[in-house]
């Protein structure tokens, strides 16, 4: 029975990885490396300290953004048109000074415009191939403070057969150091219930079957609040309305017990015990993707082309 549910789970599982795998669209995930302020309070403390750029004064809190895209699908994109394929959307208050962009290689040419004053166009012309990426840094004027920019970015495209961008950081900024937290406690969880399956599913309680030695018969054997044994009809399951109130003595002289030693995988205990195994290993592979998986192989991308 317990092999008959794991193989149903496991043929599910896999039938809907590998249909998820041969439908799958174009994918491109926006990547955040850092973001800095520039003289961030220096213009209260000191009149006289003044930021400009292009020739004009910049009054407000200045920032720097730096991030990139990459495509990280199995296909090749092409049919781009080279002027507003991916729009990079910041909050209102933000105000573009000005865009750098650099490909990953020289055959991907990435152009960057504006048409609001908070949004920023990437033209891609013709081809964004697999595992190609172009970064970015943008010289940003807020009229206030913003925290944590990156988790207030939003994306928008029109690329056909794509799905919707999503942000992965690949930075070391502070709040990404509580992700080795995640890791110890997931590893230490996963290891938990390596060591618990041999107890739940593999080592097996002694039972005892009890017998009444004049007719031969199966009974049940209950104990009560003050250790009264009680003997009733293997059916019934109210010992003290129905049951016979025996002694320890008379329990020894006219019964019989036999232990159970046949090892059952059919067992309720042993049943949940795989399927909670299970889906904890299906939750810890989900949540290691989530905060390191993608992120290592656009880490090992950009690694591998900037050495």
């Amino acid at each position: 029975m317990v092999t008959t549910i794991i193989s149903i789970i496991l043929s599910a599982i896999i039938a809907f990885f590998i249909a998820k795998w041969q439908m799958k669209k174009n994918k491109i995930v926006h990547f955040s490396i850092n973001s800095y302020d520039i003289g961030k309070g220096l213009s209260n403390e000191f009149p006289e300290f003044q930021l400009h750029y292009d020739g004009e004064n910049l009054s407000n809190n200045v920032m720097v953004l730096k991030g990139g895209f990459m495509n990280v699908g199995r296909n090749d994109i092409d049919a781009l048109k080279g002027d507003a394929d991916i729009k990079l959307i910041l909050p209102e208050e933000c105000r573009i000074k000005a865009v750098k962009v650099l490909p990953s290689t020289d055959d991907l040419i990435v152009n960057a415009n504006q048409d609001k004053e908070n949004v920023i166009n990437f033209g891609i012309r013709e081809l964004f191939k697999s595992n190609e990426y172009f970064k970015y840094t943008a010289i940003i004027e807020t009229s206030k403070e913003i925290e944590d920019i990156f988790d207030n970015l939003k994306f928008q495209h029109r690329i056909l057969n794509t799905e919707k961008i999503q942000d992965t950081y690949i930075g070391l900024q502070r709040k990404y150091r509580k992700y080795r937290r995640v890791k110890m406690v997931l590893l230490f969880s996963v290891l938990f219930f390596c060591l618990l399956i041999p107890y739940t599913t593999l080592i097996q309680r002694l039972q005892f079957k009890v017998y009444k030695n004049d007719t031969n018969t199966e009974v049940r054997v209950y104990v009560g609040p003050q250790s009264q044994l009680y003997v009733t009809d293997n059916k019934l399951q109210i010992p003290f309305i129905s049951g016979n109130l025996v002694t320890k003595k008379e329990l020894e002289d006219n019964y019989k017990i036999y232990p159970i030693t046949s090892f059952s995988w059919s067992s309720g205990k042993t049943v949940f015990s795989v399927i909670a195994f299970i889906i904890v290993m299906i939750y810890s592979i989900f949540i290691y993707y989530l905060f390191w998986g993608k992120n290592r192989h656009i880490l090992n991308v950009i690694n591998k082309n900037e050495k």
